[in-house]
């Protein structure tokens, strides 16, 4: 029975060490709300020393200095960049092919690549996109040498983007959280082997087994993380030059009657806004109170011409009646 309640005790102290530890790490606060072991009573017996735990970086120093002998060094920053880039060639199925064999020269590979058919009134055209991944330090020059497939970059770059992720705090917060589960997984081995009842084998087993699953999943993390860093993606939709030419026949190009159009479309467009501008501030003080008159004397007319219908009606009923 004291054998049993050392072991408890024992647990509680990795237990306590870790939690103090990766405070800041949600995974830790579920396992601390879930595990909820009465308050061992301290007695002698044997008790491995626990290992040492890291404490987290503080937020404003995570990720850009540390220390070594006293003496702070600045730490490498850590950022994913990725690029996405649209060109226009004269033979997009050559140009992406052109593409692969560049990023698995320069030690990268292919992640996906796409050709495919659009259908113009010029007829059917070829249309490729391509995403690879290259080395981040080669990244610049890769994207100048695609750059340079088009006949003209300065006109045949119709867009280009790079951008950047900064997870150098993440990144240094992994390695923490990392060393701390370890050090977690080795002192719940050492418990193991010393347990001798087989309810505190099982109890043991099983935090062990939750620890080296959460061991592994930061680590996975780390490697999709430093992967992500060490190789940059680019993301390239390539179209063929002729789709951007204007449509010519017998040297009537349908761009110049388009833009001459609009043009006499917003021209007259503007005449006809100019007149009602004129009319409401020009015209309008002039003609309200004329149509008002010209209502009341509609209204007059239409008036004296029921009277005088109804006169002429009364008129002939009573020279009718006379007759009679």
């Amino acid at each position: 029975m004291k054998r049993k309640r050392n072991l408890v005790l024992i647990i509680m102290v990795v237990l306590s060490l870790v939690f103090s530890g990766c405070a800041a790490q949600e995974a830790f606060e579920e396992v601390a709300s879930d595990m909820s072991p009465k308050e061992p009573s301290f007695e002698e017996g044997y008790a491995p020393e626990a290992p040492e735990m890291e404490q987290p970086a503080a937020e404003e120093d995570r990720g850009l200095t540390s220390g070594s002998g006293g003496n702070a060094s600045a730490v490498d920053r850590m950022v994913i960049y990725n690029a996405n880039l649209e060109i226009a060639v004269m033979h997009p199925e050559q140009v992406m092919q052109e593409i692969m064999d560049m990023a698995e020269s320069a030690g990268g590979f292919v992640v996906r690549s796409n050709l495919y058919q659009t259908y113009t009134e010029a007829g059917s055209l070829p249309r490729a996109s391509i995403t690879i991944r290259v080395p981040a330090e080669d990244l610049d020059s890769i994207m100048d040498a695609i750059k340079a497939m088009t006949p003209d970059p300065e006109e045949d770059v119709i867009s280009e983007n790079i951008s950047g992720q900064d997870v150098t705090a993440e990144y240094t917060d992994l390695q923490s959280r990392l060393r701390n589960l370890e050090a977690a997984e080795a002192a719940l081995v050492e418990l193991m082997e010393d347990a001798r009842d087989p309810e505190d084998v099982l109890n043991v087993f099983d935090e062990l087994t939750y620890y080296r699953g959460e061991i592994e999943l930061v680590k996975g993390r780390i490697r999709y993380l430093e992967e992500s860093a060490d190789l940059s993606a680019i993301s390239i939709e390539i179209i063929p030059k002729e789709s951007l030419q204007p449509i010519t026949v017998g040297g009537w190009e349908p761009k110049g009657t388009v833009k001459r159009a609009v043009e006499a479309l917003i021209n007259t467009g503007q005449e006809i806004v100019d007149i009602l501008i004129w009319f409401g501030i020009y015209c309008l003080p002039f003609l309200i109170p004329l149509g008002i008159g010209v209502y009341f004397l509609v209204r007059f007319i239409i008036k004296r011409r029921k009277k005088k219908n109804a006169e002429k009606v009364e008129v002939v009923e009573t020279s009718g009646e006379s007759a009679q």
